[in-house]
């Protein structure tokens, strides 16, 4: 029998987000205990090392400027749990995920009675359908946690599969090569479903992918082609934001508000999937992609008053950072705030960040079940790729409230959503001009 509910964020916070369990076994039944919520969705499901998140974003934007009503779900929350299931673009409400995991508590007890405990990203996930089927959503962009195959995202029978890019992370539970990861990646296809794929995916990688679409006879598509070199950026001022514009080799005119050539290889790949489901659903993919210069998204390179923010937490996402910095500041170096969690390699990351730097800043990530990393462990990596740049650790708050500018907070998505929990409650979050930053 189970208890009382104690409210959903207490209830998912008692369960802990470390813990993972591959397999859908428990994420089947669970579906099914909710009343097979998945069923009455359209699924457009998306995979990948990085970009994936960003990419939904796109999609999302576009589809709900068609006019259609739009789930996303994506993880993980940089402040707030509700911040995973957002219906037409807006976070769903407290009472809204209350209501959702009220139903859901007593078939969750009933499993971990009988041994079989849902995690709290299977938990979430079904969360997630239960309160867009309620909400009548006609598109659901559905994001992959980690992996695919096993992902507990990978029960419903979605309609495509995107995967972004493929680089090695998470190599203890998805393998140790590109090869080895794509296949994990690639278990999202579904039989005679299309696949969207990023074209700058690599060969390795690629391969597996095309081979697991032609033996499900599921129709393969690369991301559009970009004409390089054909484009604008619009660095933020005053109350501008940045903007990038950019041209398909198709002469499509594109524009994100997301900085960096990544943004213009994800924004390439959501057109891509929107040409393919605009005749679906009676729309111009051309007029919906317009929506993309809407698109906001939190901690990917986003300006705020006297810092820059980015999640990037693996050498890929780190590398993109030091990319678009380098696109936009060239010349320029920048004081990082670098933290990171203990199972990363932080090597890479910090070897490419090291040519860009005045000085580093190491902080301990906090509130969390997973270890971090020292400051003085960083410090000696630091060392050992670029002697001679100089280092310190403190807090998170102490960092955010020295004066300076170039400051840039990377290394952790974790560490991205403590920092604007602290700069929210100091109601300092908005847009940042440029002069605010450099």
């Amino acid at each position: 029998m189970a208890g009382t509910f104690p409210g959903a964020e207490e209830w998912l916070n008692s369960i802990g987000m470390i813990g993972i369990r591959m397999g859908l076994e428990r994420t089947r039944e669970l579906f099914r205990r909710a009343g097979s919520p998945e069923r009455d969705l359209f699924f457009l499901h998306v995979a990948g090392s990085n970009g994936k998140g960003s990419v939904c974003a796109y999609l999302e934007a576009a589809f709900r400027s068609a006019g259609l009503r739009t789930g996303f779900y994506s993880s993980p929350h940089l402040i707030s749990p509700c911040e995973r299931f957002r219906i037409d673009g807006e976070p769903v409400s407290s009472d809204e995920l209350n209501e959702a995991a009220e139903q859901l508590f007593p078939e969750a007890e009933a499993m971990k009675a009988e041994g079989k405990a849902p995690t709290y990203f299977e938990l979430v996930t079904v969360l997630a359908a239960m309160i867009f089927r309620k909400a009548a959503c006609q598109v659901v962009l559905w994001e992959t946690g980690m992996g695919g195959r096993l992902d507990a995202t990978n029960v419903p029978d979605t309609r495509a599969a995107v995967i972004t890019g493929i680089s090695l992370e998470h190599q203890q539970f998805l393998g140790d090569t590109l090869a080895k990861i794509a296949f994990e990646k690639a278990g999202i296809i579904k039989p005679g479903k299309p696949v969207f794929c990023a074209a700058a995916t690599p060969k390795e990688a690629l391969d597996v992918i095309r081979a697991r679409a032609e033996s499900l006879n599921s129709p393969f598509y690369l991301s559009a082609p970009i004409r390089e070199g054909d484009r604008t950026i619009r660095l933020p001022e005053g109350d501008k934001g940045f903007l990038q514009t950019f041209r398909l080799e198709d002469g499509t005119r594109l524009s994100t508000p997301l900085a960096g050539p990544h943004q213009r290889r994800n924004a390439a790949l959501a057109y891509t999937v929107l040409c393919h489901f605009a005749p679906v659903f009676g729309f111009s993919p051309e007029k919906a992609a317009e929506a993309f210069q809407t698109v906001r998204w939190d901690a990917r390179f986003q300006f705020l008053p006297g810092l820059l923010l980015d999640g990037g937490h693996n050498p890929e996402g780190i590398a993109a950072l030091a990319d678009t910095l380098e696109e936009l500041y060239p010349g320029r170096k920048f004081h990082f705030l670098f933290g990171a969690f203990s199972d990363k390699d932080t090597m890479p990351s910090l070897s490419r960040l090291a040519p860009l730097a005045e000085s580093f800043t190491f902080l301990h990530l906090e509130d969390t079940d997973r270890a971090s990393r020292s400051g003085r462990s960083l410090g000696d990596e630091l060392a050992g790729c670029a002697p001679g740049i100089p280092w310190d650790e403190t807090t998170l708050e102490e960092a955010l409230l020295r004066p300076g500018e170039n400051k840039i907070l990377c290394g952790s998505l974790h560490l991205c959503g403590e920092a604007l929990a602290f700069l929210k409650k100091r109601c300092i979050v908005g847009s940042g001009s440029r002069s605010s930053f450099l």
